[in-house]
């Protein structure tokens, strides 16, 4: 006897729905994505004790006849595929094809959908039985109810959060879709009351005006074309608090994609001393064939096929954003590369000597130009102490304490300046900024160095030799489990080569680029920078103070590499707190 069987039917949709509906605003995204891919105009949302009793959404999309209702509740029936080229060119929020089927079977589910006004057809199931199907009179469009989610798997009840809990995702969740299509009306209900009801608007800066309540000033929108690829964002400021949760979409689908959060994060973190986090909604438009949707049951997840050049122009994006945000003007170029000798009066950090290379002078840092006052005012401070988003104009230098905190006064506060970690910032800045726009040379070494790899770094070396061409590596292969490095780049810094090309290579391995480098390689030019930066015990001069400052209003970070910010602020008004004044 066999022991091996086929599972009924029921049983299948309920094993896939575990998969598709995770929590009830699961069901909400399915639904509210049918609704787009339907062409509707307005949606309406509807929840009773945060989507545990009642779900309900309309639209007044394209509208379902009497039998594509039917076969909307099969397993793998869909409208929005044919054959099997098109998984490679999904246009819509589909596909998986068990939606629909997958929800039925987990609640008590009525589904009424018109071709044309007053005349429609409604089925209602019953943990995916169909129970009752009949002639309806309802507008064009589509309305799903479900009721009594998870009412036949007790034991996926049990696990939702509470009622407050569940609705306020339903309740993020359909702000994401409404900032991601700003043309469609959204209107959200709960336990009979409604929350927002949101008229179409012209573009998603409307649209995030309106939902954030933010005033126009404290919102930027910025966008980029870059290898074939376009990035926008609305970035809110990063030291304003707005109700609305942030979004990253792809093609107007909501996506989670951990390696862009991880891009997005790193950038908030060092622009922003790490207290912040901005709201925001970045929006990547690229051919259909470079991603791939199909990954997950739930579509949060996607695959892209250039990485590294999403990656950069994420990071590029979210620098242009947050420079806007802050001063209102593109952030101020930091200087080449250049000899000492050709810098006269320069401040007087070396950035490190290039010993045993071709170019024997050593590099200092070069003078940058004090930047223009900002647009915006100064921010004030936090309860923290700290305010990243000021700019220092109309300062007066009270001078330097325990040889280490630059004191400076503007406006009704005071500032401390942490001067090594400050100009450990902006080193690492040159030397990234080097980096990025390729105006490092490369350095020839004296002697070749071999790099022995393994089989599969050698192979992954092979796959991604034109990432080391333009750090300004010249590596030649050897032989079959060996290359060797005849040139590196020139930034005046002396680790050992080929130890940091194998740590390059363990590091696609194991977490692939966040952008045009390596995270380990930077990494190694943020320790650089600690070591030849300003050291703290030394007592700057009053014109090494001003170059300080000037730098950092040229600086669009405003931590030291590490993501510590480098200085905090005390109000008079804590002061005369202080005294009983």
């Amino acid at each position: 006897m066999s022991t091996i069987k086929l599972l009924p039917e029921q049983l299948i949709n309920q094993i896939a729905a575990g998969e598709v509906v995770e929590r009830p605003a699961s069901v909400v995204k399915e639904l509210v994505e049918n609704s787009i891919d339907a062409g509707a105009t307005r949606i309406v949302i509807e929840a009773a004790k945060g989507g545990r009793e009642l779900i309900r959404v309309a639209d007044d999309g394209r509208g379902m006849g009497r039998e594509d209702l039917f076969l909307a509740l099969e397993r793998h029936a869909t409208s929005k595929l044919s054959d099997a080229t098109g998984l490679s060119h999904i246009a819509t929020m589909g596909f998986r094809g068990e939606a629909l089927p997958s929800i039925a079977s987990i609640c008590q589910f009525t589904l009424s959908s018109a071709l044309t006004h007053g005349e429609g057809f409604k089925i209602r199931a019953k943990g995916g039985t169909i129970v009752e199907n009949a002639p309806v009179s309802r507008p064009k469009g589509t309305e799903v109810t479900v009721g009594q989610i998870f009412f036949n798997l007790p034991a996926r009840r049990k696990f939702l959060r509470s009622e407050e809990r569940e609705f306020a995702y339903i309740k993020e969740l359909v702000q994401r879709f409404a900032m991601v299509h700003p043309a469609v009306a959204f209107e959200l209900i709960h336990d009979g009351r409604t929350l927002f009801n949101l008229a179409p608007a012209g573009s998603s800066l409307d649209r995030a005006l309106s939902l954030w309540k933010a005033p126009r000033d404290e919102v930027a929108a910025v966008d980029i074309d870059a290898a074939g690829m376009r990035g926008e964002l609305i970035l809110g400021s990063p030291y304003r608090t707005f109700s609305a949760p942030s979004t990253v979409a792809v093609n107007g689908r909501i996506v989670s994609d951990r390696r862009v959060n991880a891009v997005i994060f790193r950038i908030l973190r060092e622009a922003t001393g790490g207290d912040h986090r901005a709201t925001y909604l970045l929006s990547i438009t690229l051919p259909f064939d470079e991603l791939d949707v199909n990954v997950h049951p739930a579509k949060t997840e996607v695959r892209f096929r250039n990485e590294p050049a999403l990656h950069a122009l994420v990071e590029s994006l979210l620098l242009k954003g947050l420079s806007a945000v802050r001063g209102g003007t593109e952030p101020l170029p930091l200087p080449p590369f250049r000899p000492a000798s050709s810098v006269p009066n320069s401040y007087p950090f070396a950035a490190g000597g290039t010993a045993g290379r071709v170019h024997e002078k050593p590099l200092q840092y070069a003078m940058f130009q004090p930047s223009a006052p900002a647009t915006l005012p100064a921010e004030a401070p936090t309860e923290e102490g700290f305010s990243p988003a000021v700019r220092f104009t109309g300062y007066r230098v009270i001078g330097t304490l325990f040889g280490a905190y630059v004191a400076v006064e503007m406006d009704d506060a005071l500032y401390l300046i942490d001067q090594h970690a400050s100009h450990e910032r902006i080193v690492y800045t040159r030397l990234r900024t080097a980096m990025e726009h390729k105006s490092g040379l490369t350095q020839m070494t004296v002697l070749p160095e071999p790099v022995h790899l393994s089989p599969a770094e050698m192979a992954l070396w092979r796959e991604r030799q034109a990432i080391f061409t333009e750090l300004g590596f010249i590596i030649d292969e050897l032989d079959e489990s060996s290359l060797v490095i005849r040139g590196v780049p020139a930034l005046a810094v002396e680790p050992s080569w080929p130890s940091l090309v194998r740590e390059m290579l363990a590091g696609i391995l194991e977490s692939g680029f966040t952008s045009a480098w390596d995270e380990k390689f930077l990494s190694f030019v943020a320790l650089r920078a600690c070591k030849t930066a300003v050291r703290a015990e030394r007592a700057l001069s009053p014109e090494e103070i001003e170059q300080l400052i000037a730098d950092i209003n040229a600086s669009e970070t405003l931590t030291c590499p590490h993501g510590r910010p480098f200085f905090f602020v005390i109000r008079k008004a804590e002061l005369d707190r202080k005294v009983g004044r």
